[in-house]
């Protein structure tokens, strides 16, 4: 059993690895593609950025979709966002006060907050129509990358108009999309295609320890996507966040950490629902309500004390997010034994 679960983690280990540096190298190359076409750099930075710290999650899923796991893909896709909302935000909060700007309290977070009700509603409304486990349909898939798509086409219109985004955050992301060196579009190209082979073999491996490690363990796919997964998945956003709070750019962060849960719960939650059919695990819908009440408690913190998410607030989201994820943990492991 050790050497089934040392195996599992190295597959899943090396997996994240590859997710991690194919995410980059396809970003990079995405960028240099769209600066050579001359798409604006406010537009990269709202797009194809914040597409990138998603990449590697979009990646792992997939493949955990086409494994027929969609266990771990709703348990990652949980974890996730409640990591970018617990922990990233509240450590990031613990560096630097974070000030917030009313463009994001008006657009990101009722768009969050709009993703995250339509995929409750979604969840439960299977059982009223067929008498089927809640859980989300390849329709319902559908629906959620139609609402990604409604969230793209928002955020492109406000490319169009920087002061809708905000100055120090339009100002934020130009630096964000010139920082890399201009490249050949021969070069450009590869750089995608490599980051793309990247993530697809580093979601099998990823995928396959991740399922290994969980038998091992005695625990669900769900428990395993909810905390070891999705700590793993989130260490791009996590990476960016403290460096944006180090730098005082705190929108940036703020809006990597709510777009990053409006791509996981709309774009991949939707494509993995597409792909195979997501019934609600045990316990499933106590975390979603989570999940609600985490996005609600961010517009009272967002508005408060002079529309700056303080220390002790950021406390309070780690806090909060240690001690349910203590409980699920606790909670998985009293019922494998």
């Amino acid at each position: 059993m050790e050497t089934g679960l040392l195996t599992s983690l190295g597959l899943f280990a090396a997996g994240v690895v590859l997710l991690l540096l194919g995410g980059d190298l396809l970003v990079k190359g995405a960028v240099a593609l769209a600066e050579r076409r001359g798409v604006r750099p406010l537009t990269i930075g709202l797009t194809l950025v914040a597409f990138g710290t998603s990449a590697p999650e979009l990646a792992l899923n997939v493949a955990a979709a086409s494994g027929g796991d969609t266990a771990l893909s709703f348990g990652n896709m949980m974890g996730s966002s409640l990591t970018n909302m617990g922990l990233i935000l509240g450590l990031s909060t613990l560096v630097r006060p974070m000030k917030v700007q009313s463009s994001l309290l008006r657009r990101e977070l009722p768009a969050l907050l709009g993703a995250v009700v339509v995929l409750l509603v979604l969840a439960l409304l299977p059982p009223m129509l067929e008498a089927e486990r809640p859980g989300l349909s390849r329709v319902d898939g559908l629906v959620l990358i139609a609402g990604f798509g409604l969230f793209l086409a928002m955020l492109l219109r406000s490319a169009r108009k920087p002061a809708q985004v905000g100055a120090e955050l339009a100002e934020d992301l130009r630096e964000v999309a010139k920082r890399e060196p201009v490249v050949s579009w021969q070069l450009a190209s590869a750089m995608v295609a490599g980051g793309l082979a990247l993530l697809g073999f580093g979601g099998k491996l990823g995928e396959m320890g991740a399922v290994g490690a969980a038998r091992a363990l005695g625990m669900s796919s769900q428990l395993i996507g909810l905390t070891v997964v999705s700590l793993a998945t989130t260490m791009p956003e996590l990476f960016t966040s403290l460096i944006a709070m180090r730098r005082g750019q705190a929108d940036m962060a703020l809006g990597n950490i709510i777009g990053s849960n409006i791509f996981n719960l709309l774009l991949i939650l939707g494509t993995v629902a597409v792909m195979a059919t997501v019934p609600l695990p045990a316990g499933g819908m106590s975390i979603l309500l989570v999940l609600l009440g985490f996005t609600l408690l961010l517009f009272p913190l967002s508005v408060s004390f002079d529309w700056t998410i303080t220390r002790p607030e950021g406390l309070l989201l780690l806090v909060l997010y240690l001690a349910f994820m203590a409980w699920q943990v606790w909670m998985g492991v009293s019922a494998a034994t």
